[in-house]
């Protein structure tokens, strides 16, 4: 079907974009004349595709190098560098529109004993299978992060304390219910949680980490597998 003038393609010259032995792409131009490309033509084409190719791979390293460098390798979640930039769009959300958002910061409880009894390997492969459970729960906006060793962070944004809460219980009652499965056989966990909303009195996103991290705190001195919400009062 030809759309347009009436004019018709009459020559193509096209060269793939080559990295080694893989084609990633092509280069082409077209003409309305016949015959319109002579061999020189193809020369500078092959050159202009080769630098191209060269170009679109170094764009995509250096995207590489850039998500390596805000996520955390073992469980692919951000780290606390990545968490933070994306954490912070929040907080100059809530600044300028007042819209809300929670924090929930988690720890699973006696990772020491896990390590201990089980060794470090079934240990990062317990904290892989919590990550997976928690990304099952969660929204695509959602931002989660492992803030440190086992203390795993979610920012929730459009949403209040009492419904962080309830996501919070429901994450708690999840991994409850079934053991995480391990090179060395199932292990069952639990995880204690702390709840924290954003309010104009908080300064900064680490100072509402803070608040939620103390309810969490308290979810451990208080028989841990629980949820504590962070209240002024």
């Amino acid at each position: 079907v030809h759309f347009g003038e009436e004019d018709y393609t009459r020559s193509i010259l096209a060269v793939p974009l080559r990295l080694g032995d893989r084609i990633i792409g092509m280069l082409s131009t077209q003409s309305y004349k016949a015959n319109a490309y002579t061999t020189e033509d193809l020369y500078l084409m092959e050159m202009l595709a080769a630098n191209t190719a060269i170009a679109i791979e170094n764009t995509r390293l250096l995207k590489e190098v850039q998500w390596l460098a805000i996520t955390d390798p073992l469980t692919g979640l951000f780290n606390r560098r990545g968490f933070f930039e994306l954490g912070q769009r929040e907080v100059e959300r809530f600044r300028r529109f007042g819209r809300p958002f929670s924090a929930i910061m988690m720890d699973l409880d006696r990772f020491k004993q896990v390590n201990d009894t089980y060794g470090h390997a079934a240990g990062d492969q317990v904290l892989i299978g919590l990550t997976g459970r928690l990304r099952s729960k969660i929204r695509d906006v959602d931002v989660m992060g492992r803030y440190g060793g086992e203390e795993i962070v979610i920012i929730l944004p459009e949403t209040d304390i009492q419904g962080a809460s309830l996501l919070a219980e429901r994450l708690r009652s999840h991994v409850e219910k079934t053991p995480i499965d391990t090179d060395r056989g199932p292990i069952p966990i639990t995880i204690s949680l702390g709840v924290a909303e954003f309010k104009s009195s908080i300064p900064d996103l680490a100072s509402l980490l803070d608040r939620a991290d103390s309810a969490m705190y308290v979810a451990k001195q208080s028989g841990r597998n629980q949820v504590r919400l962070y209240t002024d009062e």
